[in-house]
């Protein structure tokens, strides 16, 4: 008897150690779920777009945009830019390479290009998106370029018509996290996305 009782005490020791088990791994479980939850609800995702016109205030202008589509604030760790597989980390030597007339000396284009700046024929407007928690729906400039005026900025006109050829020949890779620190590496136009551990910069 004393033998039968013990195999009922051990049978139901062994259902409360499997009731317990089955308990934590549902709220094991059910924890993932919610963290889940958690970071789908404020996931980020940057675009980066480019134009030519500004149909908002009817003027010719080439603008370079990032835009956070996702559901929540995006931090942009960096926007790299790259023309024919080159990364751009000047403005100015990536202008003077790509856009100044073709009759210049190689060692002439750069002073050339910053004589167009210098005089005003042409300018430049900046936003910085670098460690730059940008929210969501929200688009920044950054980098505009209005078009110079044909009569009084002949030169520069020139220049920004050959920024707009080489525009579309521009690729970029932006590197953000979410606020739970998941991060993704975006590259434009051709829209791919992978997530990273974090963000490491290219380098030359």
């Amino acid at each position: 008897m004393k033998l039968h009782y013990r195999s009922i005490e051990l049978l139901v020791a062994g259902c409360v150690v499997i009731i317990s088990l089955a308990s934590l791994f549902v709220a094991v479980y059910q924890g993932m779920v919610m963290q889940r939850t958690m970071e789908a609800s404020v996931m980020p995702l940057i675009q980066v777009g480019h134009g030519n016109y500004d149909a908002a205030t009817d003027e010719w202008q080439i603008k370079i945009e990032v835009s956070n589509t996702g559901l929540g604030p995006a931090q942009v760790h960096y926007l790299a830019m790259r023309w024919n597989g080159e990364l751009i980390t000047d403005t100015s030597e990536f202008m003077a390479q790509c856009c100044t007339p073709d009759g210049l000396a190689e060692d002439e284009r750069l002073d050339y290009m910053i004589s167009l700046f210098r005089e005003g024929e042409m300018a430049l407007i900046f936003d910085d998106v670098q460690m730059r928690f940008i929210a969501p729906q929200e688009t920044v400039e950054f980098i505009t370029f209005d078009q110079p005026d044909a009569a009084t900025q002949a030169r520069g006109l020139a220049v920004w018509r050959a920024v707009d050829r080489a525009r579309r020949d521009i690729t970029y890779e932006a590197c953000y996290c979410s606020v739970f620190d998941e991060c993704w590496v975006s590259t434009f136009p051709r829209q791919t996305r992978q997530p990273v551990r974090q963000c490491v910069a290219p380098r030359e």
